[in-house]
């Protein structure tokens, strides 16, 4: 598993700025898990994302520990990958549906195979997907869209943002 939190330096002092001018509103952190068996495209990601101000990503390789960690966070987006290790990001999806706590939950796929996957997308309704090799600029901007069209769907808790450290 790999945690980022606020990306890089740079992200985090821009963060830390914007929290700083507005102390009305508790900042919060968006959560992304993204469940990608290649380690280097999850890492990706995962730092893509966290380079946002806001936004937070983990980075798992197996659906199971997917599964797992929505018991614990409750993620504002996920990314996951059609073809994973012993459970396809279709079963882990349709697992995800039939939880209620993670039914609302917004899904980005991420596919490298053909036409099977888009007939799976039609059957399932899902909409939002894209297909490797990804723009990694256009798979941030839909995560960014998917987190805040959900922005007050719930009022279960987040990741609150931790304190700055002196």
């Amino acid at each position: 598993m790999t945690v980022r939190n606020r990306g890089t330096d740079a992200a985090a002092m821009r963060y830390w700025e914007a929290a700083a001018l507005d102390r009305e509103k508790p900042a919060r952190l968006k959560v992304v898990i993204v469940v990608e068996d290649e380690r280097a495209i999850g890492e990706l990601i995962a730092d893509a994302i966290c380079d946002e101000p806001g936004y937070c990503a983990i980075h798992l390789a197996d659906p199971a520990a997917a599964m797992e960690a929505t018991k614990h966070v409750r993620p504002d987006v996920m990314v996951l990958d059609v073809r994973l290790p012993g459970m396809s990001g279709f079963d882990l999806y349709d697992r995800l549906q039939r939880d209620p706590r993670t039914r609302e939950v917004p899904v980005l796929f991420e596919t490298a195979t053909g036409s099977e996957s888009i007939d799976e997308f039609r059957r399932r309704g899902i909409a939002t997907y894209v297909k490797k090799p990804f723009d990694l600029n256009e798979l941030v901007a839909y995560v960014k869209r998917l987190a805040t069209s959900r922005a007050g769907v719930s009022d279960a808790p987040s990741a609150p943002v931790p304190p700055r450290p002196d």
